[in-house]
């Protein structure tokens, strides 16, 4: 073999050098795999192609250069399917149409090995007028060739199929781009064929796309780089070093026998290799800025309020570039958004049970430029809805203790680079912990509001039992009463008392707060009509009983005087009631028998019945905010057969008309008239009544 040195392979060697710069760039960035795999192999399959034509341009030898554009020309074959990985990669149709992609590279292996071991592809050279040689054509020679255009025809037409508008006109540039390199390099067919041309151009087309994939690579976002490639650079420095001692175990052992060479080379190899998977292994992804993750983690460590949350997170990403930052709340399968203005606040969005799984499983932030090339099978189409919502291009899922507690969207021009990834994984796992840290406080402050609630409602169930209990005590008086607790009770509550003079003292009250605050202000208003009534010097009226409540009340019952109240003095000896109705639904009496009755005998009576009195005492209805100071104050007639009935807000029927029907059902009932309304009561709400329901029944003694 002699070379010499030829002008004719210098296009060649310009192209081999711009092959080598874009193979060593996309083997050292750090970036998409499959976008990576698919230009290393374009330049893996050209370079041969280079090499081997630049070789044949300086020799003079036939028979070697048929051998090495025989070598050359076999990769050719595989540049096609190559390009087809790229495009659709890019297009994000590779997944949906790998089977093309495996039948391109088998086809394209094919080819290339018959071009290698048979002379069907290249049979032989011949000598151009510039003095190459350049291959004869054979049986598979333009089969051959034609599988650069014809996959990268097809990668082209799936393309358009499945692309946007705007996507298909960037596309039909590029498909015009093709055509007019393909043009150019077809010519050298002429030459195989020996119809026209004496040099070869296929270099200029080849170099145009050098070109055009560097400024891709480097200027745009081709590989979508997350910047250099640290586990790579490790690697070829291993290779590199191990071959400097390797070279001076060679020179340094010279004599030895082979096999303590090669055993004493191999261990070379062998620890390098070892120590640079081993540093890879427990190499953690770098942050992008460790204090501002710091300050990020101490600034949510405490913190009660989800929107602080998000509103430090984002000013955590901001620094990096990810902008318009939204941040949701799992709530089981349902997202809520938690930060930006609350009354703006969007509606909750579903996600499929399915989808929350995956995201659990996948557990890394998810960048819309990455979904061409991630391998999702069936949460293909879920995933890309997800991320095509809302216009964001990065999606984050805020993760804990193996749970999806959350959700980021974010803007980022480009993708995320290794620091930045590393940052964005640490600050999400900080909040995913301070979103469950949030919830599990909530829950335990839920807990134990429901404990107070339980024990508040037992201590309104016994207080409502003993007063009950004391019913024999009061004279000619009988009182009975029924209690049921709602779940968030109001503290609906009763007290009765004898005053020495015979007449009976009625309070029924009712908070218009719920839980532990309402006991807390029934149980002062209570406690005064005990103290007020135990005084035994002197008369007590109703005015001097109102004064001493609202005084006695007033430093406890605040923000607009939470408890309703009604307060009545009932007088036998002569038949009179003086009552005062503070915010409270009222009482009603009711005098004579009406037995079974229709509206309609409600109005004109019936001919087994006479029509029966019915009076109301208060306004029959809830009027928040009322004061003792300002109560509603009357006095009525009590015929001797009256019976009067107090009953809390959930209890009484807004209707008044259906409100008389249903006392008027169990008005002959007698002591069971109290339960018999509060039964039915609770059947009507489902046995789930919002508000307490009470019932306290008053009748004279005969």
């Amino acid at each position: 073999m002699h070379l010499t040195w030829s002008w004719l392979a210098a296009p060649y060697l310009v192209c081999l050098a711009a092959l080598a710069v874009l193979g060593g760039i996309t083997v050292l960035v750090r970036g998409d795999r499959v976008m990576r795999l698919g230009v290393i192999g374009c330049v893996a399959t050209t370079m041969p192609w280079a090499i081997c034509t630049a070789l044949v341009a300086c020799i003079d030898d036939p028979a070697l250069a048929t051998r090495l554009l025989r070598l050359g020309n076999g990769p050719v074959a595989m540049i096609g399917p190559c390009l087809l990985l790229v495009l659709l990669g890019g297009t994000g149709q590779l997944e949906r149409h790998r089977w093309v992609a495996r039948i391109a590279g088998l086809a394209g292996a094919t080819m290339m090995g018959l071009c290698w071991g048979t002379t069907w592809t290249v049979p032989g050279v011949h000598r151009l007028s510039s003095g190459m040689f350049y291959i004869n054509a054979g049986v598979l020679t333009p089969i051959h060739i034609s599988q650069l255009g014809v996959w990268l025809a097809v990668g082209l037409f799936i393309a358009r199929q499945t692309s946007t508008n705007q996507a298909r006109r960037r596309t039909s540039q590029l498909v015009l781009a093709i055509l007019i390199a393909g043009t150019v390099g077809a010519t050298d067919l002429l030459l195989v064929y020996g119809v026209w041309g004496s040099y070869p151009i296929a270099w200029v087309p080849t170099l145009v796309a050098c070109f055009v994939a560097l400024h891709l690579v480097i200027r745009g976002d081709l590989l979508r780089s997350q910047g250099v490639d640290r586990d790579t650079v490790l690697e070829l420095g291993t290779f590199a070093g191990s071959g400097l001692v390797v070279a001076s175990l060679v020179v340094a052992l010279d004599g030895a026998p082979p096999f303590a060479l090669a055993a004493a080379t191999s261990a070379v190899w062998v620890v390098g290799l070892a120590g640079a998977w081993s540093v890879t292994a427990r190499r953690r992804p770098p942050v992008h800025d460790s204090a501002a993750l710091e300050d990020l983690v101490a600034g949510i460590a405490d913190q009660q309020d989800e929107r602080a949350i998000a509103a430090a997170l984002a000013a955590t990403w901001r620094t990096f570039g990810i902008s318009e930052l939204a941040m949701w709340r799992a709530h089981g399968n349902v997202l809520q958004r938690v930060d930006g203005d609350p009354a703006a606040t969007p509606a909750p969005w579903p996600l499929d049970a399915e989808l929350v799984d995956w995201l659990v499983t996948y557990g890394e932030s998810i960048a819309a430029g990455d979904l061409a090339t991630m391998r999702l099978g069936a949460n293909r189409p879920a995933v890309e809805a997800l991320v095509a919502a809302h216009g964001a291009t990065l999606i984050v899922p805020l993760l804990d203790r193996g749970a999806l507690v959350g959700l980021c969207e974010g803007t980022h021009a480009h993708a995320l680079r290794d620091v930045e990834r590393g940052l964005v994984s640490e600050s999400a796992l900080a909040v995913g912990r301070a979103l469950t840290f949030i919830r599990l406080a909530a829950a335990a402050e839920r807990e134990g509001e429901n404990a107070r609630e339980v024990e508040v409602a037992e201590a309104m169930r016994l207080q409502a039992s003993r007063s009950v209990a004391s019913g024999d005590d009061l004279g000619r008086w009988a009182v009975s009463a029924e209690y049921r607790s709602a779940t968030r009770t109001t503290s609906a509550s009763w007290s009765s008392a004898l005053l020495p003079d015979g007449r009976l003292a009625l309070i029924v009250t009712e908070a218009q707060a719920h839980g532990v605050p309402a006991a807390l202000a029934t149980a002062a208003l209570t406690g005064a009509f005990a103290a007020a009534t135990s005084v035994t010097a002197g008369a007590l009226d109703l005015d001097a009983l109102l004064a001493s409540l609202h005084a006695s009340s007033e430093g406890v019952v605040r923000g607009g005087e939470p408890v309703a109240a009604f307060i009545a003095l009932l007088d036998h000896a002569t038949g009179t009631i003086a009552w005062a109705c503070a915010g409270h639904p009222g009482a009603v009496v009711v005098a004579g028998d009406p037995g079974p009755m229709s509206p309609a005998d409600l109005a004109t009576g019936s001919g087994d019945h006479a029509r029966p009195t019915y009076a109301t005492l208060g306004g029959g209805g809830q009027r928040a905010g009322a004061s003792l100071a300002t109560a509603t104050r009357g006095t009525l007639a009590m015929p001797l057969d009256a019976t009067i009935v107090v009953a809390s807000s959930e209890l009484r029927d807004d209707d008044d008309l259906r409100w008389q029907l249903r006392l008027f059902e169990v008005a002959g009932s007698g002591g069971r008239m109290a339960p018999l309304l509060v039964e039915r009561a609770y059947q009507r709400a489902g046995e789930r009544p919002t508000e307490d329901l009470l019932a306290v029944v008053v009748r004279i003694r005969k």
